[in-house]
């Protein structure tokens, strides 16, 4: 029986298993930025295909963030303030960052880039690209509202006059930041 759960072990853990595993990777790849990653940046797509996507800074030509994306599968990703050019490859078989999908790889970018930021109070503004027509690539603004609640103590009358937050500070009300899809 031992032998038995070895060699599931080897096996599991041989190269042809550790390429397959590696051969489609999924989500954020890199991220060359020491800025938060707080914005919403949504892709949807097509199955039978994916994607290689790269944020280009508008600002310096950088490349912020590399992310793989499974076609058919839903994506999010979170990126950092600013506007960027979205740069895809596309194909079927992954061979890895530099060859990319291999002859056969499509390369297109998304054209007007995307703006990510703070508009107003409290919203966050990301964008929705939608690749699951590559004849009809659409995107759209979606935004998280944020608002900070006072969560008090609930104050029971019966059991005497309210803390007193500059006696003693941890009975002070907390503050809680609320987020949801903006209407």
């Amino acid at each position: 029986m031992t032998r038995l759960i070895a060699l599931m072990v080897a096996l599991a853990l041989s190269p042809v298993a550790i390429q397959a595993e590696e051969a489609r990777p999924q989500g954020l790849l890199w991220s060359e930025t020491d800025l938060p990653r707080t914005f919403p940046l949504v892709v949807k797509t097509a199955p039978g295909g994916d994607y290689l996507l790269v944020l280009r800074d508008l600002a310096n030509g950088q490349d912020v963030l590399g992310a793989y994306i499974r076609g058919g599968e839903f994506f999010r990703v979170l990126v950092p303030p600013g506007s960027y050019s979205l740069q895809f490859a596309a194909g079927i078989e992954w061979q890895g960052e530099q060859a990319l999908f291999g002859e056969r790889t499509r390369r297109f970018v998304l054209d007007p880039p995307l703006r990510f930021g703070v508009e107003g109070v409290g919203r966050k503004q990301g964008n929705v690209v939608d690749l699951r027509d590559l004849g009809d690539v659409s995107t759209k603004p979606i935004a998280l509202c944020q608002r900070f609640a006072l969560n008090p103590e609930p104050f029971d009358p019966q059991g005497g006059s309210p803390p007193d937050p500059q006696e003693d500070p941890f009975t002070a009300p907390e503050y809680t930041l609320r987020s949801r899809i903006c209407d």
